[in-house]
C-alpha cells in the first residue's frame, strides 16, 4: 500500500518528532504500532491549507461545517484502546478530514475501513485526502452514522468520533462477537468509553472522563 513520499514530509519532520515526544511524555502514546501509523500518515495533508503550520500541534483543528480534526493525543488514545489487528473490518462514525480513517487503514493492512460522514463536503474532502496518499482500503459513505452500515456488518471494531448522549443500539447490534466499540459519551464533557460484545452481553472495559468532542447529530 502506497502512503506518501518522504521528501514531501521533510519540512514537517521536526514538528512531528516534538509532537510524538509530547504524547509519550503525557502517556497518550505507548504502542509502537500506533506510533508508526501516526508517523506514516502526514497530518498536514488532512488540514485546510491555511492551517498546515499548526498541523503538528497537539490541538484539534477546525476544518469545515463546525467540525474538527481531533487532537493527536486523543486520536492516539482511541486508536490504542481499539487494539486493531491485521485484516479486521472497522466502522468509523464521523470521517472528518480522513486522518483518523487513514491511521486505522494503516493498522488493519489487508482489512477494510468503512467510514460514515453526514456532511457531503467533508466526505468529499476526506476522500480527496486519502486518494492523494494512495490509501485504498477506506470506503467513505455520506450518510447518518446513527444507523451504522448494517449491510457490511458485523464489524470487528467500531469507532465513534463524535459525542453521543447514548451509544446508538444499531451500532451495538452491528458489532461482531468479541468486537470492541469506542465512543465519547456525555453532553458538555464526555467520558471515553470502551465496550466489548460478549456472549453475556455488552461489557465496559475502560472508562475515562475529561474529553470534549463535537456532538453526534
Amino acid at each position: 500500500m502506497k502512503f506518501f513520499k518522504k521528501d514531501n514530509f521533510k519540512n514537517y519532520q521536526g514538528k512531528l518528532d516534538v509532537l510524538i515526544t509530547i504524547m509519550h511524555n503525557t502517556g497518550f502514546l505507548t504502542d509502537d504500532k500506533v506510533e508508526n501509523a501516526i508517523r506514516s500518515i502526514p497530518r498536514h495533508n488532512f488540514v485546510p491549507a491555511s492551517q498546515k503550520n499548526e498541523a503538528y500541534e497537539n490541538t484539534p483543528i477546525p476544518i469545515m461545517k463546525n467540525q474538527t480534526i481531533s487532537q493527536p493525543s486523543v486520536v492516539a488514545r482511541m486508536t490504542e484502546w481499539l487494539d486493531l489487528q491485521e485484516g479486521q473490518k472497522v466502522l468509523e462514525i464521523g470521517s472528518g478530514s480522513g486522518w483518523q480513517s487513514a491511521i486505522l487503514a494503516k493498522l488493519v493492512g489487508s482489512g477494510k475501513i468503512f467510514t460514515i460522514e453526514r456532511h457531503s463536503e467533508l466526505a468529499k474532502f476526506a476522500k480527496q485526502n486519502l486518494e492523494k496518499l494512495g490509501i485504498k482500503n477506506v470506503e467513505i459513505i455520506n450518510g447518518d452514522g446513527n444507523f451504522g452500515l448494517a449491510e457490511k456488518s458485523p464489524f470487528n471494531r467500531i469507532m465513534i468520533t463524535a459525542a453521543c448522549k447514548k451509544i446508538p443500539e444499531k451500532l451495538l447490534d452491528q458489532l461482531a462477537m468479541d468486537g470492541l466499540l469506542i465512543a465519547p459519551v456525555g453532553e458538555n464533557i464526555q467520558s471515553l468509553v470502551l465496550l466489548k460484545k460478549t456472549h453475556k452481553g455488552i461489557v465496559e472495559i475502560k472508562n475515562q472522563d475529561g474529553y470534549v468532542f463535537v456532538p453526534l447529530v
